[in-house]
């Protein structure tokens, strides 16, 4: 019993940080841009999460503005790289700080506790809330998976990561390397807030330094599942295999 539940919890926040290197798949190998601003906007999205279960709001619904202020988030740095010419991993490590500030602030003080009513399972302490929440989670990263999958054979996913190889194309191509930026690095960072989000109802809490290291957790498990999957580059693979390198790398390290 012991060790299915601990199976379940390496699941359960293997997942979390899949979610991570998804966004972290997008900035770092689709568009080329080394942003280490999921540090900041994990954090940011755990405090929006239990700010909003303070108020009432349902777990669920509280997903939605955790992920739109991460995308505010990685806004923010694509602005300090794209207009004011602050090297990417600069502005990455500027808005990752100011962010810290920003969530204090947000929460009035240095940790959130959350009531386990307030999450999607209620308690967590037994497997089968554990189990409930690990589906949940799943679902959610379903979703994030088909949204990717299907996004990078469209037009502007095909351009999107074309621009990443070579942002000289953006001429030819008629379309602006600034706009993909943008929106490269708000799916990115709104992932990291909604993998901060899901976390804080793993944990029932959300702490402003929760976020130190969360970039490092998250390419070491993207680079694992691209080792993983070996030279393959379709997304519809290599997301699945990250999957299966976050859930690898936390069980080695849980």
């Amino acid at each position: 019993m012991a060790a299915d539940f601990k199976l379940l919890s390496v699941i359960a926040e293997g997942i979390v940080f899949a979610i991570i290197a998804m966004g972290l798949y997008v900035s770092f190998s689709w568009m080329r841009f080394p942003d280490l601003t999921p540090d900041g906007s994990f954090v940011l999205g755990a405090a929006v999460m239990a700010k909003l279960a303070l108020y009432g709001y349902s777990p669920f619904i509280s997903l939605i503005p955790a992920f739109l202020f991460g995308g505010a988030a990685g806004c923010l740095t694509a602005g300090l790289n794209r207009w004011l010419k602050v090297p990417a991993v600069v502005a990455g490590l500027l808005s990752a700080t100011s962010l810290y500030s920003l969530t204090w602030f947000f929460l009035g003080k240095p940790n959130q506790f959350i009531d386990p009513q307030h999450t999607m399972s209620g308690s967590t302490q037994s497997a089968g809330g554990l189990l409930t929440l690990t589906l949940g989670f799943g679902a959610i990263w379903l979703l994030l998976f088909l949204f990717l999958a299907i996004g990078s054979n469209t037009f502007w996913g095909i351009r999107l990561r074309a621009l990443g190889e070579n942002p000289l194309l953006a001429h030819d191509l008629g379309t602006s390397q600034t706009v993909h930026t943008f929106v490269a690095l708000a799916f990115a960072n709104g992932f990291a807030a909604l993998a901060g989000a899901l976390f804080t109802q793993r944990s029932y809490s959300a702490d402003i330094n929760m976020g130190i290291g969360v970039t490092i957790t998250g390419l070491a498990a993207m680079i694992l599942g691209v080792l993983i999957i070996g030279g393959e580059q379709r997304p519809v693979f290599v997301l699945p295999a990250i999957l299966v390198g976050a859930v690898l790398y936390k069980g080695s390290v849980f």
